[in-house]
């Protein structure tokens, strides 16, 4: 007999559902990362990565990006060191499988509106998923050849990186591999200040 899971570690449908979960932006920022939609423990919970064993926010501070250790509670706080946080779907669901190719392309729409008109140096696209979700096509991970729009004429474009996914689920990438990524991460935007 399969036991079930704890009610606190799977909120109900309905209460994620009826919790939509707000971006975290502002024009210039130094860095936004985009997840695919909010899980279900984020949309009932209203912060970002908030799922049991999600390694983001202890990644965030051990990369150098935040100076003390932040919890889904103060995802607001990210702005405070020029960081946005933002799903490239907005609809919350269990995993990737429950979004269809039409909510996809409307949520890369929708990003690529968004980051025409904030223009952030560096985006970052926490999963392989989400960017080829993004571009409609495949990529490695790492920093992409290709630039982003800028959104105004005459500017570089975006840089855009891809790292495997944070969440706990990712068993191909292990903590300690997902904190490499952070820190190249962490080299490219301050390069990307620098110049």
């Amino acid at each position: 007999m399969l036991a079930s899971r704890p009610p606190e570690t799977e909120p109900p449908l309905a209460t994620a559902l009826a919790n939509p979960l707000p971006d975290i932006l502002q024009p210039g920022l130094d860095l936004v990362f985009v997840g695919i939609n909010p899980g279900l423990a984020s949309a009932a919970k209203g912060h970002h990565y908030a799922g049991p064993g999600n390694h983001f926010w202890p990644l965030l501070r051990e990369a150098g990006f935040v100076p003390e250790a932040f919890g889904y509670e103060d995802d607001g706080r990210v702005l405070e060191h020029n960081i946005g946080l933002t799903n490239l779907v907005e609809r919350p669901s269990r995993g990737l499988a429950d979004l269809s190719r039409e909510e996809l392309r409307a949520g890369a729409a929708r990003l690529r509106e968004k980051l025409r008109e904030l223009r952030p140096r560096v985006v970052c696209f926490n999963g392989k998923a989400i960017y080829e979700a993004f571009i409609d096509g495949r990529c490695a991970f790492g920093l992409q050849a290709e630039r982003l729009p800028a959104g105004r004429r005459g500017a570089e474009g975006i840089v855009a990186f891809v790292m495997p996914s944070t969440s706990a689920r990712t068993a191909a990438y292990q903590r300690d591999d997902k904190l490499r990524f952070f820190q190249e991460l962490k080299r490219i935007v301050e390069r990307e200040i620098a110049t």
